[in-house]
C-alpha cells in the first residue's frame, strides 16, 4: 500500500470525507485489497476526449462519480469566470442512464453557488435538444450528462463552449488544467437545490422541435405515407422523434416497444451502439413482422442515426458513409446558392467531397469529431451551413444545433423517402444513381487492441518507412497529419493509391485502439453495381486485415 500511496493523485481517505455517495465507502473496501487497481482508480484524473469526460462509473478522480463532477463543474465556472462569461450562463442536460439526473444537479448546485446562471432542464432529454437550448438562450456553454452510446457501466460529461460547439482545444486543456483534486468541493460549495433554474424537459423538447426540424418544402411531400419501424436503444429519443412527426406531419412510426422507454441498463443491449453487429436486431424483427421494410434508430442520446432497409429477403443497414451521402445528396437537391457550406471528417468517405463540387459547393476536410465538423458552421458565418457528418452516424442538417442531431436527421431522411418515391425511387437505387454521377465509392473499417506503446511504435514506422504500394498499386501520396498546421495536427496517417486505394490510420481517443479506414473510388464504373461494390468490399476486407499486421 506505501508503494501505491505514492502513485496516487489523492489519498482515498480525503477522497471519502467529501464523497456524498454512500456506495463509496464499500467500493473502496474492495479497492484496498489490490494496490493495482486502488492506482487505476486514484492514480489519474479523467481527461477530455473526442467527446468530453466518459469512463466507468466509480470511485476516484478517473472514473465518474459525484466527485469528479464537482471537480469538473468547479474547473467549467472558473473558465467562465475568467472570462467574464458566469451572467451569460451555462444549459444542463441529461439522459436516462444511472445517477445522471444527480451528477446534473449537482453540477448545477455547484455553478449556481459560483454565481454562473444555469438552466437545468429537470428530466431526461437528447442532447440536441440541450445544445439548441444553449443557442436560444445565448449561454456561454452547456453540459450534457450522457455517454451516448457506451456500456451502460459508463457515464459522461460532453461540455460545449462559448461558440455553441463541442469545446476543442485550447478551450478543452484550459478547463482540465483546472480540474484540480488538491482540495475538492465540499457540501457547503454547493447551492441548494430550490435555488437552481430548472427547465420543463416537455417545453424544452417542444421548443426545440418547433425551431429545429423543418418543414419539407411542399412539392417534397405530398402526403407522407412511409410505413417505418423505429428504436431509441432504450434512450431518450423516442417521445421528442414522435414529437417531430406530429410537428412535419410524418406517420408515427412502429415502436421497438421493449426498447422505446428510457432504461440506463439497457436490457439485452451490452453496447447500445447501432453500429454495432446486432443491435437493431429486435427492431428488424419487429420490422418483419409488420410487413414494413424501413428501419430507423436513434443512439441513447439521440444524436446519432442508423437506418436500415430490406431489399427482397435481406436487410441491408447502411453504412455511415452511405447514409452522409444520401442526406447530403437530398440538402443539395432541396437547396440553392452558391453560398453553401458542408464539411466531413477525414476518415470518412470522400464522397460527398466529389458531390459537393460537382454542384459547385464549398466542402471542408476537418479532424475526428464534431467539434471539428461544426467549426466552419461558427467560423464561416457568412455562408450558408446545409450539411456535416462523420461516418460513425453523426450528421448535421440545419444550423439550429451545432452538433449532431440524430433526430433532425431521422426526420431529414424520412422526408428525403417521401421526395425520392415521387421519382420512383428509393434509397438504394439513389445510390446507384449518385455513383454514376460522381463515382463509386466503397467504405470499410477495420480496428484492432494493442499495447499503447506498440501502436505509438508502428506509427512511427510508418513514418520514418512509409509502405510503397498497396494491393501491387504504388503509393501516390502520403500524408502525416502530425505535420500539418494547427489546428489540423493529428496522430493520423494517410496513403493513397494509384489504383484509387485511401487508408486512413488513428489511434482511438478513447481506448487502446488503432482504427482504419478504408476507401475504395472506381471513378468510372460500369456493369453490375452491385457485384462491384461486392468485390471492393471483399478487396478492403483483405486490405485490412494486412494492415492491422503491420501493427502486430
Amino acid at each position: 500500500m506505501s508503494d501505491a500511496s505514492s502513485r496516487l493523485l489523492i489519498e482515498p481517505k480525503a477522497w471519502l470525507d467529501v464523497d456524498p455517495d454512500p456506495r463509496s465507502r464499500s467500493a473502496l473496501d474492495q479497492l484496498s485489497s489490490n494496490p493495482q487497481l486502488l492506482v487505476s482508480h486514484f492514480g489519474n484524473k479523467l481527461s477530455f476526449g473526442t467527446a468530453g469526460l466518459r469512463a466507468e462509473r466509480g470511485v476516484g478522480p478517473s472514473r465518474m462519480n459525484r466527485v469528479t463532477v464537482r471537480v469538473a463543474a468547479r474547473a467549467i465556472g472558473s473558465y467562465l469566470a475568467t472570462r467574464g462569461l458566469t451572467e451569460k450562463g451555462i444549459v444542463i442536460g441529461y439522459d436516462a442512464r444511472p445517477d445522471s439526473d444527480i451528477y446534473a444537479l449537482d453540477s448545477a448546485r455547484l455553478l449556481t453557488a459560483l454565481g454562473v446562471s444555469c438552466w437545468l432542464i429537470d428530466g431526461p432529454v437528447p442532447t440536441p435538444v440541450v445544445v439548441w437550448h444553449q443557442t436560444k438562450l445565448s449561454a456561454a456553454g452547456a453540459i450534457v450528462v450522457t455517454a451516448s452510446h457506451n456500456p451502460s457501466s459508463d457515464s459522461g460529461y460532453k461540455v460545449y463552449g462559448p461558440d455553441g460547439t463541442q469545446i476543442r482545444p485550447p478551450i478543452d486543456q484550459e478547463i482540465e488544467s483546472l480540474m484540480t483534486f488538491d482540495s475538492l468541493p465540499l457540501e457547503t460549495d454547493l447551492a441548494e437545490a430550490g435555488e437552481v433554474s430548472k427547465l420543463n424537459p416537455q417545453d424544452a423538447i417542444s421548443a426545440y422541435v418547433r425551431a429545429a426540424i423543418t418543414q419539407p418544402a411542399p412539392s417534397d411531400i405530398a402526403k407522407p405515407s412511409t410505413k417505418w419501424v423505429y428504436t431509441p436503444l432504450c434512450g431518450v429519443g423516442g417521445e421528442t422523434l414522435e414529437a417531430a412527426c406530429s410537428f412535419t406531419g410524418i406517420p408515427r412510426p412502429i415502436r421497438v416497444i421493449s426498447q422505446f422507454v428510457p432504461d440506463g441498463s439497457f436490457p439485452g443491449l451490452p453496447f447500445p451502439n447501432p453500429e454495432e453487429v446486432g443491435v437493431l436486431n429486435e427492431a428488424l424483427q419487429t420490422a418483419d413482422e409488420n410487413n414494413v421494410d424501413l428501419v430507423l434508430a436513434n443512439d441513447p442520446d439521440a444524436d446519432r442515426l442508423a437506418v436500415a432497409i430490406k431489399t427482397n429477403d435481406s436487410w441491408n443497414q447502411l453504412s455511415g458513409d452511405e447514409l452522409g451521402l444520401l442526406l447530403c445528396d437530398y440538402q443539395l437537391s432541396t437547396t440553392a446558392g452558391r453560398d453553401r457550406l458542408t464539411a466531413s471528417s477525414v476518415v470518412s468517405s470522400e464522397a460527398i467531397a466529389a458531390l459537393c463540387a460537382l454542384h459547385g459547393v464549398d466542402h471542408v476536410r476537418t479532424l475526428t469529431g464534431f467539434k471539428w465538423i461544426m467549426e466552419p458552421a461558427v467560423s464561416q458565418p457568412e455562408k450558408n451551413w446545409i450539411f456535416g457528418y462523420e461516418e460513425a452516424l453523426g450528421y448535421s442538417v440545419n444550423k439550429a444545433v451545432l452538433d449532431k442531431d440524430g433526430i433532425s436527421a431521422a426526420i431529414k431522411f424520412l422526408q428525403m423517402v417521401e421526395y425520392l418515391k415521387a421519382r420512383h425511387l428509393g434509397p438504394l437505387e439513389r445510390l446507384d444513381e449518385l455513383a454514376l454521377e460522381i463515382g463509386l465509392f466503397v467504405t470499410h473499417q477495420e480496428s484492432g487492441q494493442f499495447e499503447s506503446g506498440a501502436i505509438d511504435a508502428a506509427l512511427e514506422a510508418l513514418r520514418n518507412t512509409p509502405p510503397k504500394q498497396i494491393n501491387g498499386s504504388p503509393i501516390v501520396s502520403a500524408v502525416d497529419w502530425l505535420k500539418k498546421a494547427s489546428p489540423l495536427t493529428s496522430n493520423l496517417m494517410e496513403f493513397r493509391s494509384e489504383g484509387g486505394v485511401r487508408i486512413a490510420i488513428r489511434p482511438s481517443g478513447t481506448e487502446p485502439k488503432v482504427k482504419i479506414y478504408l476507401e475504395q473510388t472506381v471513378s468510372k464504373p460500369v456493369g453490375d453495381l452491385k457485384a462491384l461494390r461486392s468485390s471492393c468490399s471483399e478487396e478492403l476486407e483483405s486490405l485490412g486485415q494486412t494492415v492491422i499486421s503491420w501493427f502486430r
